[in-house]
């Protein structure tokens, strides 16, 4: 039994989607993996998240630093995820100012540390410090996590080039993915207040791409049918061009400024059950509204797993990381 440890170098940079996608690509080798996240802060979603796809839901809360008895009993949860697993990959505690607990329970549980990094143009070996400070030899390298579109050849002829000379080999690279900081369309009702007229069982949907529905001088499927995962905000009183987005795949329809959609919208969304939404605010504001929506998305969706799986099996050296948890 291996125990491999995701440690993030900070909050944020991805380090749930790298624990999803890694074991996605163990199991790809035939290994029995489980995973965990047994240390969390109160109201963590992550825990019960990632026993969905395979592991244990339990973990320790804690609120702030965790003692030497709390990593401790975070040690045995590890333990026991192991019974029936070849491979248990652990969500640790991302790297803090303060607390040890990072290193303590990868000590405690015999891991292999693998750092998430997040890419910037200003990333380089001083990144390695903090990592190999606090992990030594158990580091065995890192995944660098969003790399942006066109930063490939900096990504990989400057930066992995660095990191390794600063001691840390780089496992993978993956690049920002659209899909991952998709809303579902409850999360996007619940931001805008809004009614479901129609398609609530549609509510788990993730929408990738917002489209206006506004002056369009074209044909309607130049417009509507070109994007995939899309929702469209649209003026309530503007049913011509709902009814033209209707005619298109569609995962949501947002009319704005509109209390009750018109009869032939609402049995045309019911027909085809797409959710049917109806906010108070004007297209202008439910537009800027739209921007503060990130803080609500979550990586918490199968599709979402299941995508950094992929990014995992095409970004990740599979030969790497095994030969990091002994072949």
């Amino acid at each position: 039994m291996s125990v491999v440890q995701i440690v993030g170098a900070g909050p944020g940079v991805g380090a749930t989607t790298v624990a999803c996608g890694l074991a996605s690509l163990l199991r790809s080798q035939d290994r029995r993996v489980a995973l965990v996240k047994p240390l969390s802060s109160p109201g963590d979603a992550d825990p019960a998240f990632l026993a969905s796809l395979g592991g244990s839901p339990e973990t320790v809360s804690v609120d702030g630093a965790p003692s030497p008895e709390q990593v401790a009993q975070a040690a045995q949860i590890v333990q026991g995820a192991a019974a029936n697993a070849d491979v248990v990959v652990v969500e640790g505690p991302y790297l803090s100012e303060g607390t040890a607990a990072p290193a303590e329970l990868a000590r405690a549980t015999g891991a292999v540390v693998i750092g998430v990094l997040e890419y910037e143009r200003s990333l380089g070996a001083d990144a390695c410090g903090p990592l190999r400070d606090a992990f030594g030899d158990s580091l065995a390298g890192c995944v660098v996590n969003k790399r942006t579109r066109y930063a490939g050849y900096d990504a990989s002829a400057r930066l992995a080039v660095e990191l390794a000379e600063g001691g840390m080999p780089v496992l993978g690279m993956l690049p920002e993915e659209r899909l991952l900081l998709a809303p579902t369309v409850q999360q996007v009702a619940e931001h805008l207040g809004g009614t479901y007229f129609a398609g609530e069982d549609g509510g788990g949907e993730l929408i990738e791409h917002f489209l206006i529905g506004g002056l369009i001088t074209e044909w309607g499927g130049n417009y509507f049918g070109r994007l995939p995962n899309q929702a469209v905000v649209v003026r309530g009183g503007r049913i011509d061009i709902q009814m033209s987005a209707l005619n298109f795949p569609l995962n949501a329809l947002f009319l704005t400024g509109c209390e009750t959609p018109s009869q032939y919208v609402y049995q045309r969304a019911e027909e085809l059950d797409v959710p049917l939404i109806a906010v108070g605010s004007n297209t202008h504001e439910t537009a800027e509204a739209l921007e503060s929506l990130s803080a609500a998305v979550s990586v918490h969706h199968t599709a979402k797993a299941a995508r950094a799986g992929a990014m995992a099996l095409e970004c990740v050296d599979a030969s790497a990381l095994s030969a990091a948890l002994g072949g």
